[in-house]
This record gives structure tokens, C-alpha cells and sequence, in this order.
């Protein structure tokens, strides 16, 4: 019977200690190698169960997913989906028909009225009782994306700016959420800090 030698059972085990140590430290590459389409595909799902999680009152185009095809390399695939999300989020229009015509009397409190007079750059004394009153009013939703929101989340928007003559009537507030008052304060700067770049690009990352 014919025993390997022990010098050649070393070099054996050491041989495979060091492919085992170069397949797991480059075990994402190959995984995309192997199954690309996979990892693609668990992508798009997530992309469109967070969509329809968050904004389900956005009907968004993803037809760019079916366009993009042409792009071999899925990193770029993927961002080209994003940026294209994005610029649908972005360019998003308030409807008027969302607009409140009035106020229900039960949200109106004593020092409500005289309160809605803008004091220079100072904010009403009674502003979280307003925000409370919109999240009622508002179904806790932000009127522009549909996003739900909470006493800490919603923002609100002025339909009637105060330079313009605008007052913190109910009736001229929205409930927004900080994304959307981002975009509607027509700041560029504000714009590269959205919730929503931040939450797919993760989705991004880890698929």
C-alpha cells in the first residue's frame, strides 16, 4: 500500500487554505460572476416593494428598467434606475385638489386666529398645535408623495408663501414630508440630501 507523504499532505493543505481564503475574500465578485442576472433581479424587487411601500400614491414609470437593458455593467444599470427614480420623484407636482377648502371647527383651539399672523421670521407660539392639527386634517400623509407621516417626520409647506402675503391659516398649510419640502423649497443645495437617494442607494449597495 502506498502512503503520501507527509511533506506532500502539507503542501496540499496549504494550497487549499489559500484558494479558501482567496474565494471568500472575493466571494461577491464571483457570486455576480456566476449568477449576475440573480442579483440584478433581487435589486428590481426590492426597488419596487420599497416604492410601493413608501410612495404608494406615486405612480412611477419603470419602464427605464426595461431601456437600460443595454448597459452590460449592472452597477451602472442600477444607478441609471436610481437617477431616473429620483428625477420622477423630483419632478413630482403638488395637485390643487389636494388643497384644504376649510377647517374643521374641532381643530381650532382658543388664540387659533390671531395666531396666524406672521410675527417677522418667528414662527407661530402655537405651531405644534398646528402640525397636530394637519397630521389629523391630513390623515397623517404627505400631500405630495403620499408618504406616511408622523408627529417627528411631517414638515409643513406654505401654499401662499409669506413674502408673498401668505398666513399660517390651516387652510395655507400642507403636511409635507422633509423630503418633499426640500424639493418644494427650490434650494438646490437641499436636494443632495434626500431620504429617498440615501434609502435606494443602499438598496444599491446591498443587492
Amino acid at each position: 500500500m502506498h502512503f503520501l507523504g507527509l511533506d506532500y499532505i502539507i503542501s496540499s493543505l496549504i494550497w487549499l487554505t489559500v484558494i479558501f481564503t482567496i474565494v471568500f475574500a472575493f466571494r461577491k465578485q464571483i457570486m455576480k460572476l456566476i449568477y449576475p442576472d440573480t442579483s440584478f433581479d433581487l435589486f428590481i424587487s426590492k426597488i419596487k416593494h420599497y416604492l410601493k411601500d413608501k410612495y404608494p400614491a406615486v405612480k412611477f414609470d419603470l419602464s427605464i428598467i426595461e431601456d437600460s437593458k443595454s448597459e452590460k455593467n449592472p452597477d451602472t444599470r442600477k444607478y441609471t434606475i436610481i437617477g431616473n427614480i429620483l428625477d420622477q420623484y423630483k419632478n413630482l407636482k403638488l395637485d390643487p385638489a389636494k388643497f384644504p377648502k376649510s377647517t374643521p371647527t374641532s381643530l381650532r383651539w382658543d388664540g387659533y386666529v390671531f395666531n396666524c399672523e406672521p410675527n417677522k421670521d418667528k414662527l407661530p407660539p402655537d405651531w405644534a398645535k398646528r402640525k397636530n392639527a394637519l397630521i389629523i386634517r391630513d390623515h397623517k400623509t404627505c400631500l405630495r408623495c403620499g408618504k406616511k407621516l408622523t408627529q417627528s417626520t411631517i414638515s409643513i409647506h406654505l401654499i401662499k408663501p409669506l413674502k408673498d402675503g401668505g398666513k399660517y391659516y390651516l387652510e395655507n398649510l400642507l403636511s409635507v414630508c422633509k423630503d418633499c419640502e426640500k424639493i418644494l423649497s427650490n434650494d438646490p443645495k437641499k436636494l443632495t440630501t434626500l431620504n429617498i437617494k440615501d434609502d435606494l442607494d443602499k438598496i444599491a449597495e446591498q443587492s
